[in-house]
Order: C-alpha cells, then structure tokens, then sequence
C-alpha cells in the first residue's frame, strides 16, 4: 500500500526536504505545504494517512490544528516536527505517532516513517505478529512480544531480554520498536527499547535525563534525540 503524507512547515526549505526524504522511501508519496489553509485543503481533496507537522507558525498554533483536524480526520497519523521540545507532552496526550525536534535528523525521520508503516499495516497483519519467531541452530522459539522487558541492537541482531532469558533475534531495533511501541513500549535511545510499565526511576546528571532504572535495579541509557519523547510519555497523566 501506499503511505499519503502531507508535510505542514511554514519554511518551505525544511517542508520539502521533509517531503523529499518520505517520497525517496518505497511506498511513500508526500506533498509539502507552507500554510494551515493549503493543508486544510489537501485534506478535503486527498486521502492522507500522516501529517507531518510543525508547532509554531505565523498566526497559527498547530498543536490547536492537530486537535481540530484529529476530530475531522481521527485516523489521521501526526508526527511533531518543531524546535520547541517543551511542547511533547501535550503532542502525546493528543495521540501524536512522533515528535521530532529540529534540526531533522535523517535517521530519526526514518524510525519515525518505520513506525508509520507498521501502524498502516492492515489490522489482521498485526494482530497476526503477537510473537517474534526467534530461529537459532536447531530451534525456533515464539517469544510473546508482551513478555518482552528491553530490546538492545547488537549488529545484525536484537537483544530481546525477557524475564527467564534472553534471545538473539535476527531483526533491526526499528524493526522491533514498531511491532513493541502499540503494546506500551518506548524508543529510549538509537539501541534500547523498553517497556514503560518496567521504569522506575528517572536518573538525571546536571539536570539532563542519562538513564532509566527499572523495577530489577538495571540501567537504561536515554538518548539526547528520544529525551523530549521518554520525558513526555513517562510524566503524561
């Protein structure tokens, strides 16, 4: 399937580069626009699955514009991409799939987009991936993606560290964050997932959140570029 997007940015440098690096991806098709009239009026005339969307424009709120267009269109996925980290919390309690702080990093945008395609996957493929299917020599395992505490990227590989042990799966860390983040995982930082029910304490040095202490005394570090994200989601009513 194809993946509509539309990108609101009133720089309309970053709302094509935007625009560009979806449309280079298999499946996308994305148009850019400057202005909250221009989108509004994509929207009536197209079928969009994702809006890409900047915070603070020129007489406009768009988080005010999400919330109004989220009534309208409520199958309608939002990524935040903004300058301004300190509106996450508010674009998460408003369903946002994302919230990417400028300036853009490519490789954050395309764990983003890998998120997007698995939430537009059709619902019986999904429900069909409940489990991983970890193959090794002589074996295959099915680990229940809910017993799942941390993923960690080792090379080729995922790390799937579960209560009793843990197993080496053939996959990307992207990969697993959009099969973990529907069933109530986070993206902490380029090479950990983890489960948010499993954090118990926010550690933080010189006032910068570093790590996540789980509920078995284990440490997690937090990325710069997912802070904002893990904050927001973590401290959310």
């Amino acid at each position: 399937m194809t993946i509509n997007a539309l990108v609101l940015d009133d720089e309309a440098i970053i709302a094509a580069d935007i625009a560009h690096q979806l449309n280079v991806r298999d499946n996308w098709d994305a148009e850019a626009v400057t202005s909250v009239d221009a989108a509004r009026a994509h929207l009536r005339e197209h079928n969009v699955d994702v809006l890409f969307l900047d915070i603070e424009m020129p007489g406009c709120d768009g988080m005010t514009f999400a919330e109004d267009t989220k009534k309208h269109y409520p199958d309608l996925h939002i990524v935040f991409s903004t300058a301004y980290p300190q509106h996450a919390a508010k674009a998460f309690r408003i369903s946002a799939v994302d919230y990417i702080v400028k300036p853009l990093s490519r490789s954050v945008l395309a764990e983003a987009c890998t998120r997007i395609e698995k939430r537009c996957q059709a619902p019986e493929k999904r429900a069909s991936s409940a489990k991983f299917v970890v193959k090794s020599f002589g074996k295959t395992d099915l680990v229940p993606m809910e017993d799942v505490i941390v993923a960690r990227a080792e090379r080729n590989y995922v790390g799937l560290q579960c209560e009793d042990r843990e197993y080496l799966h053939r996959s990307t860390i992207s990969e697993v964050e959009a099969e973990l983040v529907p069933l109530g995982f986070i993206r902490c930082h380029r090479s950990y997932v983890v489960r948010t029910d499993r954090v118990k304490t926010m550690i933080r040095k010189n006032g910068v959140l570093g790590f996540l202490k789980l509920v078995d005394g284990s440490e997690i570090p937090v990325g710069a570029n997912y802070r904002a994200a893990v904050q927001a989601i973590l401290l959310a009513d």
